[in-house]
């Protein structure tokens, strides 16, 4: 079928993207030793991006797609999940660099715990079979603290850059601002059509390519602000003290 050689095909050119960016964010790292909140954020991206290449390797491989729905759903949510709480590890945390905590740090693995054991659980426990969409729901209540965390942030954040005139940082607020847009809207997105259409194909191959687009804005844009690493830092941290 041309349709499953489509997805076969944007799966594995899905997954070389993810991993390349990984390995470009990684090595970058070594420019930044003296930067270690952008260091971290850098590492957690790019562990994000591993996480959803080897996904995107299992779905290409085993094609549960096509014949176990249900563990191509928990995989998805599975590697959603892990992405939303990397990414606002990383993108809070340049934001307010006293964001990430030891219990932020057991809050966010504690719902990894529950949510991944819950997906998976679905799928090797007779009585529990076809439940993937219902333990969902703890993937979309996470999301939403992940998100209200966020945006809380960066109004405080933002409000205060803008008062301080600082322009070039105020690029990079504005970045991260479309970022999470992007980020929000296909992650939630995405696993709500893994909600309701489990079994199809197609919208697959279109949050795919969707996908490949956003992570490559997103990539680009965390290189860039290497650029204004300096003020940034200062600026951020200095309103994080206030």
């Amino acid at each position: 079928m041309i349709e499953q050689q489509l997805y076969h095909t944007v799966l594995i050119l899905a997954a070389i993207a993810n991993f390349s960016m990984s390995l470009v964010l990684l090595h970058g790292n070594l420019a930044y030793s003296d930067y270690t909140v952008y260091r971290n954020a850098r590492r957690y991206i790019a562990l994000c991006f591993a996480i959803f290449a080897f996904g995107f390797i299992i779905h290409a491989t085993y094609q549960w797609r096509y014949t176990w729905h249900e563990a191509a759903s928990a995989l998805s949510v599975s590697y959603f999940h892990c992405g939303a709480v990397l990414f606002g590890w990383s993108i809070i945390s340049l934001l307010n660099p006293n964001y990430l905590s030891a219990k932020v740090y057991l809050r966010d693995i504690l719902f990894l715990i529950i949510g991944i054991s819950a997906y998976w659980a679905s799928v090797f426990i007779p009585s529990l079979y076809g439940m993937c969409e219902i333990f969902s729901a703890v993937f979309f209540f996470h999301a939403l603290i992940i998100i209200y965390t966020f945006y809380s942030t960066y109004y405080r954040v933002s409000h205060s850059l803008q008062q301080m005139s600082l322009g070039t940082v105020q690029q990079f607020v504005k970045w991260m601002l479309l970022a999470c847009h992007l980020i929000i809207g296909f992650g939630v997105g995405s696993i709500a059509i893994t909600v309701l259409l489990p079994t199809a194909i197609w919208p697959y191959t279109v949050l795919l390519c969707l996908g490949i687009a956003v992570f490559v804005y997103i990539f680009f844009s965390l290189n860039d602000y290497g650029y204004v690493i300096d003020s940034a830092t200062n600026a951020t941290e200095d309103v994080a003290e206030k």
